[in-house]
């Protein structure tokens, strides 16, 4: 925005201080040129009689050319021009001044310019309202209007303000909603007049859903800052807009790398939280949003599931926007952009410890074992740990504590948190099943630091987690052992129901278990898939949509098991059902079969002990090993059996009696239609 041709440029000893000194400058000498003018008519109207005065009315007295006309004639009015087109032309010479940046960057048109300048006269110094309302003939009137600013710049009756202009698209001025008859007053939004005061601060409108980032903390292994920040630039210098996709798991330093990346491009950074917009308000905060960015060149950090709506606006609005994401939100590419995503890495263990010691610096005095299994055990994200010491904390007790409850509310609704109790004592299992579950732990224990050495990933780039397929009758300890092998890992086990995954809609099921398993590989838990066989059946011959689809969503599933970095297991009823082809990937698959007579013995023992005493465990252990002997009973049905004859006893006030096991025995054997083998008296059917 270059002077006019031809006009004089301010000497330095005359420059004002500022550019809001400058517009309250040349407002002040456009009144008094206006003033000339009005007081040229009033004193016309005072020598001549009342009727000639209403004729000059009717006649329009105060015509823009009369007045262009008078002015063009009077010394006085000239010298005033002249000082105002000064102060104008200092304005849009200097180049640092916030007033012609915003002009730039919200590309205001001259007129918007100057209706901009009367309105903000009157925000410096209030005391022109009282002008204001004089020249307008309104002396009620403190507020600029557009009428007003268009007779002091010299555009007559001409429109200066339109509801699809720039000042009306970037909210610079409000407008009041007018009387009958009457102009609407103008306001300067409160943030632009307080950016041009000078302000940096953060529109207030965004408070609620926005926040300033500035990088604290230096890149993390593994973040390619200053390739992106190289392709950035290059793109930017060919005019081509940037949009930057950062897809992770919550607190895995998305924001973080944001604010890194924007200050590697020496660019501030806001971050839009649209969870937190209101959904009337969306695009007035977009807007506002990206006025902020363009008064302040600032890059945009769209944050949530409604990202994509922040993107809405004209590609090459600004040169830089970036959305943050999580693993199952998809984005489209978009013609017109240079585009970048980049998918937040897992820490490894080594760089869980490292950054354990970084922010709780007392941990270098706990015992090593402890720091390694808090490491390997939490897949804690640098947000996550960052978190986790802000609490005070240096107890490795209350540390372990808080990252467990952070991993446990990953998964939300998606799965439910199983309580383990049980030890290897509880499990009564054949002893080749024992067997290959102390591998399966085993391997458990060892595979994060296995899997993070480079030899054993280069061979097996993809299936580095650990499932085990649990088959076998109802009631026999697959569940148990599930809480058996997360209490010996020390972790949490969770259980998803896959018969509620599916979903009777088309494509959904693909959608739930993509949700399940990105949440679940940000923990550290261990995984209980019940049912199966509700989706890794058979494949079905493709009759219908439906079918095809269904074999479809066993396919998705088989790949996101071999690519899930966990441990998982999977417990059916119906091994028979299972898809072979599934069944051969799976190299841990152990079965679980209705119990022997010494295993069915050992169950009873225990379990009377626990739930009756010992003493009645001793006085009933006859009839018990009788039982064991006789009936083929699942570990779940010997336990429903003792618990009711507990409470039976309890009923009559007396101890449990050989009595009362037959009797819970038969209630339970009686929901499957069964009875008992043997007669109360202990003998053979």
């Amino acid at each position: 925005m270059a002077a006019a041709p031809g006009v004089l440029t301010m000497p330095a000893s005359e420059a004002p201080a500022s550019a809001l000194e400058a517009v309250l400058a040349r407002v002040r000498a456009l009144c008094r040129r206006r003033l000339l003018w009005l007081e040229r008519l009033e004193s016309e109207a005072a020598s001549e009689p009342a009727g000639n005065r209403l004729h000059r009315a009717l006649c329009d007295a105060d015509a823009p050319e009369a007045e262009r006309a008078f002015l063009a004639k009077n010394a006085k009015a000239e010298e005033l021009a002249r000082l105002a087109e000064r102060y104008q032309s200092w304005i849009l010479e200097q180049t640092s001044n916030r007033l012609r940046r915003l002009a730039e960057a919200l590309g205001l048109e001259r007129p918007e310019i100057d209706l901009l300048q009367v309105c903000l006269a009157s925000s410096v110094d209030p005391a022109l309202a009282e002008v204001y309302g004089a020249l307008s003939g309104l002396a009620g009137r403190a507020a600029p209007t557009e009428p007003l600013a268009a007779r002091l710049c010299g555009y007559g009756r001409g429109a200066l303000w339109s509801p699809a202009g720039a000042l009306a698209r970037w909210q610079v001025l409000e407008a009041d909603e007018p009387a009958p008859g009457e102009s609407a007053a103008l306001r300067v939004d409160p943030y632009v007049l307080s950016y041009l005061q000078g302000g940096s601060e953060l529109d207030p409108e965004l408070l609620t859903c926005c926040s300033s980032r500035r990088a604290s903390e230096q890149p993390l292994e593994g973040w390619p800052v200053d390739e992106m920040a190289g392709r950035i630039a290059a793109a930017v210098a060919r005019g081509v807009p940037s949009r930057v996709q950062l897809v992770g798991p919550p607190l895995s330093g998305r924001r973080s790398l944001a604010a890194v990346l924007s200050a590697t491009l020496e660019s501030p950074l806001v971050i839009v939280d649209t969870a937190r917009v209101d959904p009337a308000l969306w695009d007035k905060v977009r807007t506002r949003v990206h006025r902020q960015a363009l008064l302040h060149g600032c890059s945009v950090a769209w944050m949530g599931s409604d990202a994509r709506r922040g993107l809405d606006a004209e590609p090459g609005l600004l040169p830089l926007e970036m959305t943050i994401l999580e693993s199952t939100d998809d984005l489209a590419p978009a013609i017109g952009w240079h585009e970048e995503r980049f998918q937040m890495p897992r820490l490894s263990s080594a760089q869980r410890r490292a950054l354990w010691l970084l922010f709780i610096p007392s941990a270098r005095v706990w015992p090593e074992e402890q720091l390694r299994s808090l490491a390997e055990r939490f897949a804690a994200t640098v947000g996550e740990i960052a978190h986790v010491a802000a609490q005070g904390t240096d107890r490795y007790e209350e540390v372990r504590r808080l990252a467990r409850e952070l991993s446990r509310g990953k998964l939300g609704e998606l799965a439910t948190l199983v309580d383990c109790p049980f030890s290897r004592d509880d499990l009564h299992l054949p002893a080749d099943l024992r067997k290959l579950l102390d591998e399966f732990l085993f391997e458990a224990r060892e595979r994060v630091r296995f899997w993070e050495r480079p030899e054993a990933r280069r061979l097996f780039p993809r299936g580095v987690g650990l499932i085990g397929l649990m088959a076998g009758p109802p009631g026999t300890g697959k569940t148990m052992a599930a809480q058996v092998i997360a209490a010996e890992l020390g972790l949490d086990l969770f259980r998803i129901d896959l018969a509620s995954t599916v979903n009777k809609y088309i494509g959904e099921t693909a959608k739930n278990l993509r949700r399940v398993f990105a949440r679940a590989a940000e923990m550290n838990a261990v995984l209980l898939f019940d049912e199966a066989d509700a989706l890794f059946s058979k494949r079905t011959d493709v009759r219908d949509s439906h079918d095809r689809y269904a074999n479809a969503d066993t396919n998705y599933l088989l790949q996101l098991v071999e690519d899930y970095p966990g441990v998982a297991l999977l417990a059916t009823n119906k091994r028979q059902n299972l898809d072979e082809a599934f069944v051969r990937r799976v190299r841990y698959v152990l079965y679980f079969p209705r119990p022997e007579p010494p295993q069915r013995l050992a169950i009873w023992r225990q379990l009377v002990s626990e739930l009756a005493g010992a003493e009645a465990a001793a006085r009933l252990e006859e009839d018990l090993h009788k039982l064991a002997y006789a009936e083929a009973l699942t570990g779940a049905q010997i336990k429903n059996a003792v618990l009711a004859a507990v409470f039976l006893a309890q009923q009559a006030g007396r101890a449990p009696a050989i009595e009362d096991v037959h009797r819970g025995l038969e209630r339970e054997l009686s929901n499957q239609g069964r009875s008992l083998s043997i007669d109360r008296s202990g003998g053979g059917a």
